[in-house]
């Protein structure tokens, strides 16, 4: 229990200890996930949860707002994510620290504080259960994330030591969440669901609700549970963790496709090759190769509905080759239903490759790749081995403007985020939302 203790001691301190790029970081990372939940606004997902909220007569309360804000950050799958545990990290965060928002005066440091620490303890918990956790069928956005939110309201609430580790503890009672619901739209739901129990967990715990503060290592605690032979304890995993440090030493992946991560270095190949071709018509055939574990995400060939076109790696890929790039708009109904678009996706073949028990997602040893068989007898191949946004190609404060602005098109909103200092009151984000 070494680092839990250590983490509710570092989280709950008056002045937060941080690396240098930290603020920086939270706030980039608050700039691409708002911009994601204003793109959500106008779907049809929106909608539904907004009626369930009238409903349920919840409309406008801290737990109607998060789940509405969880849900948006994430329906066009265009929000952050993160590599130690492959969790949707920010979605979940970002909207419950907004839903708390609005009846609260918080600084712009203290947002941007919140994040951190629930950032924190995603990357530590991520780490210890690693990538298996994921893989066995987790969504890691809704386990790791409804902790990591009860963290940041924890942190805004202002939390003894004491009753964050509480918090922590309450949280893991609420991980759920799994991978079975990519293609639905039940998969983004998860996202607000772990910020509505993110937030119930920290004031449970603000009222000084006992709970098992040993819940991770001890005999059938989450580790036993959600964990795989592949993970290790967390005192093991974190001991050389230096707190405050995680944007440093595992940067935040912003995605500059509005698909699933595990198509994205299939698009940005396809993306290359279509610069090749004259016309899609001249194509015989296209043979995706891509990791076995992606196809397990990725897992669908021809959608039949706007999710399963996120995650189809045919789909992207096609897309991506006839048009030069993969927009929003790919993803609307009467585009990928259209019978044109069904039988170009079906021209493309996808193999996946074993890999080892050692595979890490980020990993430039296990690349995706495209091969393109024209009629003419002509053969055209692209591979990918890091990914565009990852910590080896990250996404620059100009690459994040031009994503919010077509996610948003309100450059007053975008120059506010970047440019308002610490100090200044963070309501001036309510207003836009």
């Amino acid at each position: 229990m070494k680092y839990l203790k250590r983490f509710s001691e570092w989280s709950t301190n008056d002045q937060l200890i941080v690396s240098s790029t930290a603020l920086e970081d939270a706030k980039h990372s608050y700039i691409d996930t708002i911009a994601c939940i204003l793109a959500g606004q106008k779907h049809q997902i929106t909608d539904k949860i907004k009626k369930y909220n009238l409903d349920t007569k919840q409309k406008n309360s801290i737990f109607s707002n998060a789940l509405l804000f969880g849900c948006q950050a994430g329906i066009l799958d265009y929000d952050d994510y993160e590599a130690a545990g492959s969790s949707h990290c920010s979605a979940p965060i970002v909207s419950s620290v907004l839903a708390l928002m609005k009846e609260n005066n918080f600084t712009y440091k203290q947002i941007l504080e919140a994040w951190i620490v629930g950032y924190e303890i995603i990357i530590g918990l991520g780490l210890s259960l690693s990538y298996s956790h994921y893989e066995k069928g987790w969504h890691a956005a809704s386990t790791l994330g409804t902790i990591g939110v009860a963290a940041s309201i924890g942190r805004l609430l202002k939390l003894n030591s004491k009753q964050m580790l509480k918090a922590l503890s309450i949280a893991s009672s609420s991980s759920a969440g799994m991978k079975i619901q990519f293609g639905n739209e039940m998969k983004v739901v998860h996202l607000g669901l772990a910020a509505q129990s993110g937030i119930q967990a920290a004031f449970l715990a603000k009222e000084n609700i006992e709970a098992n503060v040993n819940f991770y290592d001890d005999t059938d605690g989450f580790k036993s549970l959600y964990g795989t032979s592949f993970s290790k304890s967390l005192d093991e995993s974190t001991k050389s963790r230096k707190l405050g440090f995680a944007t440093k030493d595992y940067p935040v992946i912003k995605k500059p496709w509005p698909s699933c991560a595990c198509t994205h270095r299939i698009v940005e190949a396809a993306e290359i090759l279509s610069t090749k071709i004259n016309s899609i018509s001249d194509i015989e055939k296209v043979i995706i190769h891509t990791p076995e574990p992606f196809i397990k995400v990725s897992k669908f060939h021809i959608p039949s509905n706007e999710a399963e076109a996120r995650f189809s790696p045919s789909y992207c890929a096609m897309v991506t080759l006839q048009n030069g790039k993969l927009q929003p708009e790919d993803f609307m109904n009467n585009i990928f239903l259209d019978k044109k678009k069904k039988k170009l996706t079906e021209i493309a073949k996808i193999i996946p490759y074993k890999v080892p028990s050692s595979f890490t997602e980020m990993s430039p040893d296990f690349p995706c790749s495209i091969e393109i068989f024209m009629k003419n007898g002509k053969k055209f191949e692209e591979k990918i081995k890091n990914v565009k946004g990852g910590p080896k190609r990250l996404l620059n404060i100009d690459d994040l403007r031009i994503k919010f602005l077509k996610c948003a098109k309100n450059k007053e909103f975008l120059n506010l985020l970047i440019n308002s200092k610490t100090t200044n009151n963070a309501k001036f984000i309510e207003k836009f939302l």
